[in-house]
């Protein structure tokens, strides 16, 4: 009984620096809540495991464990856990590049304001994922300067098929150039990426 005992109360301190130690490791996002519960559900077999014994001689939690696991793989086997891992991964993915472009782009047009207050600023950032490099990237980023008067209409040709519009300001000028080179400098990007225009 004591050696029964003994065995009990370390497996409950094992499980326990264990789950611990997960939580610890686990990074905060959708997936923590559900990680925190399946180790939850760990750390009460562990402790109710000894009193399903004293009712069923014959439990063994470690079969059912073996059972469980087989069921996982038959299931990932035929593709169905698999396309729903894809498709949260591609969800996930999705979520992460446009939580990345928003916050970059209040963060360039609030650097830009504090370096040339004269003006206002409109960003917007195209960002995608490198597969290879597990990391999203910045593909282009489109910097609208607004003098903070009304906004100049720009001339519109409509005699063809096609209709242009003609841009007040070349993404060539001084001021462009200018805003080009900070934002290359504060966001490590190559300024052919960016385009500035008025």
């Amino acid at each position: 009984m004591i050696q029964s005992l003994r065995e009990w109360l370390i497996s409950v301190c094992t499980a326990v620096f264990f789950v611990i130690a997960v939580e610890m490791i686990l990074p905060d996002n959708s997936m923590k809540k559900y990680c925190k519960f399946v180790l939850g559900l760990i750390l009460i077999t562990v402790f109710i495991n000894p009193i399903i014994k004293i009712f069923n001689k014959d439990f063994n939690i470690n079969s059912y464990t073996e059972k469980a696991i087989e069921n996982f793989d038959k299931d990932f086997g035929t593709g169905k856990s698999s396309s729903e891992f894809n498709n949260y991964k591609q969800k996930n993915i999705s979520d992460t590049i446009e939580a990345f472009e928003m916050n970059l782009q209040s963060s360039c047009e609030k650097n830009l304001k504090e370096k040339y207050p004269e003006e206002k600023y409109e960003v917007k950032v195209g960002a995608e994922y490198d597969e290879k490099n597990n990391m999203v990237c910045i593909k282009d980023v489109n910097v609208k300067v607004q003098d903070g008067a009304v906004e100049k209409i720009k001339k519109v040709d409509i005699s063809d098929e096609t209709t242009s519009v003609s841009s007040t300001n070349s993404e060539n000028s001084e001021e462009a150039l200018k805003i080009k080179t900070y934002l290359s400098q504060e966001l490590n990007v190559s300024e052919n990426i960016i385009h500035v225009n008025s």
